[in-house]
């Protein structure tokens, strides 16, 4: 079990940076920053934009356990 964790870290970590990195690049290049909205996987932390999954693609967990992030 603590390999799978470890694993679906890692998975959303890399998702992690990939928002991070596009907001620096707006930051940099003076453009603002896209206002979508986000959802956070209560289970594993994965983080999307737009509208929350039918079901988190890292860990399975149902919409429900998707929250919005204002």
């Amino acid at each position: 079990r603590a390999q799978v964790s470890f694993d679906r870290a890692k998975t959303v970590e890399q998702i992690h940076h990939k928002l991070f990195e596009s907001a620096r690049t707006s930051l940099e290049a003076k453009q603002p920053i896209k206002n979508d909205s986000y959802f956070v996987c209560e289970v594993c932390g994965n983080t999307v934009t737009g509208d929350a999954p039918e079901k988190c693609p890292i860990c399975g967990s149902p919409r429900i356990r998707f929250t919005k992030i204002d």
